[in-house]
């Protein structure tokens, strides 16, 4: 039962009376609809929430399949093989060397009043490159023209004294000692005669030594000096170790010098084709042959320098350029090396249904059946004469399992 209603105090004058809402206040912690019993909530299991996302897991790598589940195939490339890498025995690298060649200095100690050449200037055996300064020699010769015109003075009086005894003594009035005295002096004039001769000849080769010419014919590759500077033989100033005023390279002999391990050297004979190519003039490929294998090796490199020549050189090779030596199998003819290249795959990546062959292409990371035309074989591989255009991934195992459109890894 209720008790008795709570007297409420009276509101002060002025004031607006309140009504008591606070027993319709619900607790929602004790409240419950009559007649409905609560049942308590039930905790969420780690097993539940372990099903739920496996399921999901198995749900996605159905319509979606993870890149671990796929199956795995081995795989290998259509290799498109050249007639040149057909018929590869070794590959060196080297550079383009002049086989005649001559750095051009001076023999005396000068300056240069004039250089007539630059660097790529084609020359002749015999053209002036520079000339030196040549007034002391000029000098030199001067006197020495000088002192060959008093040797020959001094001998031509010696000759008349020598004539004047003669005479005396066949008359029977001189004497033998003054006869013999006058021929000794003509003797003696004689031999200073010729020791000033020599030194004229001296001066005249030092003075044609200011003029520098070309020893061979060819282009000028590098030049060390500049007219006013000093040049000496061995090297001097600007001329730096070279002791040359110019180099120069005969193009038409140019050659390739290379380095081969010593391990391989058996490999190569004289006379053995190649093909050359050269860093600087990409996609042209010269050829030629061995021509000389050094007779020594470098002991700390292990290796021994070959030649080759270039026998199809152009204006475009100067010396010095990077090279690639291919050296073919003996035989081989440059006609030969112009021939198709060809696509070529392992046995085991080719499956015969009766007469056709066909392999599987990984595309997209799926399977790709393709008709294709086999060739000639040569040990494990086999030529492909149609149906791939070399480059193409294609599966080389088990291919009995496999079937067009699956999606694979690779």
């Amino acid at each position: 039962m209720d008790g008795p209603p709570t007297a409420q105090p009276e509101p002060a004058s002025g004031q607006t009376t309140r009504p008591d809402l606070s027993a319709l206040r619900m607790n929602r912690h004790t409240a419950q609809t009559p007649g409905v019993v609560r049942r308590p909530r039930r905790a969420v299991r780690p097993w539940m929430i372990a099903l739920v996302m496996l399921a999901v897991l198995l749900a996605g790598a159905w319509l979606l399949p993870l890149p671990w589940l796929l199956p795995r195939v081995e795989t290998t490339s259509a290799q498109v093989i050249t007639p040149t890498q057909a018929s590869t025995v070794l590959t060196a690298t080297g550079y383009t060397y002049a086989r005649t060649r001559a750095a051009v200095g001076a023999k005396i100690i000068g300056r240069v009043v004039e250089l007539r050449v630059d660097e790529g200037d084609a020359v002749k055996a015999g053209d002036v490159i520079a000339v030196l300064d040549s007034d002391d020699l000029k000098a030199a010769v001067r006197e020495a023209e000088a002192r060959v015109a008093e040797a020959q003075a001094q001998v031509a009086d010696a000759q008349r004294e020598a004539g004047r005894q003669q005479g005396l003594l066949d008359s029977g009035v001189g004497a033998q000692a003054n006869y013999d005295a006058a021929s000794t002096r003509l003797d003696v004039t004689r031999a200073q005669l010729g020791t000033a001769e020599a030194a004229l000849a001296a001066a005249r080769a030092r003075l044609t030594y200011t003029v520098v010419t070309a020893p061979i014919s060819g282009v000028i590759v590098d030049k060390n000096i500049e007219v006013g500077e000093m040049v000496a033989p061995g090297g001097f100033t600007s001329q730096q170790s070279s002791g040359s005023i110019v180099r120069i390279a005969d193009l038409g002999s140019l050659e390739v010098e290379a380095d081969i391990n010593e391990s391989y050297i058996a490999r190569l004979k004289l006379g053995q084709p190649a093909t050359i190519g050269v860093d600087a003039v990409p996609g042209v490929s010269y050829h030629g042959r061995l021509r000389q294998i050094v007779p020594t090796a470098d002991r700390q490199r292990a290796v021994v320098q070959v030649k080759v020549t270039i026998d199809d050189r152009d204006a475009r090779l100067v010396p010095d350029m990077s090279s690639t030596v291919t050296f073919l199998e003996e035989g081989t003819r440059t006609e030969q090396l112009a021939a198709q290249a060809k696509i070529v795959v392992t046995r085991s990546a080719v499956r015969m249904e009766g007469q056709d062959a066909f392999v599987f292409v990984v595309q997209g990371g799926r399977l790709r059946k393709l008709a294709v035309t086999v060739g000639a074989a040569a040990g494990d591989q086999v030529e492909v004469l149609s149906g791939l255009r070399g480059g193409e991934t294609i599966v080389q195992v088990n291919l009995e399992s496999l079937r067009d459109g699956r999606r694979v890894r690779t």
